[in-house]
């Protein structure tokens, strides 16, 4: 069977993390959680690695306003698809089955008109010319977004002179970078339909925590690969707030064996 890897940067897991992680390990995917000694919360269901076996850097890159640390989790998980033949999967993904490649494949349809595809699960062989120019450009270029047009180019080099890691937009190594490097080329065949990876649309979040579980059943996401649940936004939705008895997050929470309490917010 095919492995699953994700980074976690942080001393501990909420039970969202715990859910999806145990989720994998349930269908007999173990998942490995790869994270730089910081990671104190390591459930017997996870294989822990040290994540400098995959990117050794001297800093945890955050964005310097909001502190996230999106930016280096898009580059280590280029490094990951680069060295491994692992599927990424961000700790937000919960397995409704376990997930498979189809010749190393795995990522969604793109949607053009927003020029992204969806980067939460992710696969390709190291060999992917896409691959290989998204590496190109993160770890051997200027880091100017190629997709970007000439007019916000010139603007973009007059504020900051030259690109870094810090003065670029958040996700500028997610959605936007795949579209331009996997959209219009052969490789862009291998996606799968987006409701395979993605069933829930985000517009639909608040039915997470609907006590009738049955509103969801128009989506057949128990038919899927995969259910994402957008961490930002749960944390949004259940940070202070009791889960609903009855609702998908309840019943996936029991059907796992996973407490909330035990690992809040």
């Amino acid at each position: 069977m095919e492995r699953v890897a994700t980074l976690w940067i942080g001393a501990k897991f909420s039970f969202l993390e715990h859910l999806c992680l145990k989720s994998f390990a349930d269908v007999d995917q173990k998942p490995i959680v790869y994270h730089y000694g910081d990671l104190e919360d390591i459930p017997d269901y996870i294989e822990a690695r040290d994540a400098r076996e995959i990117f050794d850097t001297p800093e945890i890159y955050r964005d310097p306003v909001t502190r996230s640390v999106a930016v280096h989790a898009d580059l280590f998980r280029l490094k990951l698809l680069q060295q491994t033949d692992y599927i990424w999967a961000d700790a937000d993904a919960y397995a409704v089955r376990s997930f498979e490649t189809r010749e190393g494949y795995l990522f969604p349809f793109a949607n053009r008109g927003r020029r992204r595809i969806m980067s939460g699960v992710w696969a390709m062989p190291g060999d992917s010319p896409a691959l290989q120019n998204m590496c190109k450009y993160a770890f051997d270029s200027d880091l100017i977004p190629a997709w970007w047009s000439d007019q916000k180019k010139e603007a973009y080099r007059a504020i900051f002179e030259s690109s870094t890691y810090w003065s670029l937009p958040l996700f500028s190594f997610g959605p936007p970078m795949l579209f331009h490097y996997i959209f219009d080329t052969p490789e862009h065949k291998m996606a799968v339909p987006r409701p395979e990876l993605y069933p829930i649309p985000l517009r639909h979040r608040y039915l997470w925590n609907d006590p009738d579980m049955s509103k969801l059943d128009f989506l057949e996401w128990d038919k899927k690969m995969s259910i994402h649940f957008y961490g930002s936004w749960f944390r949004k939705i259940f940070q202070g707030r009791k889960i609903s008895e009855g609702s998908l997050v309840d019943t996936l929470l029991r059907k796992h064996g996973i407490d909330p309490s035990d690992h809040p917010i």
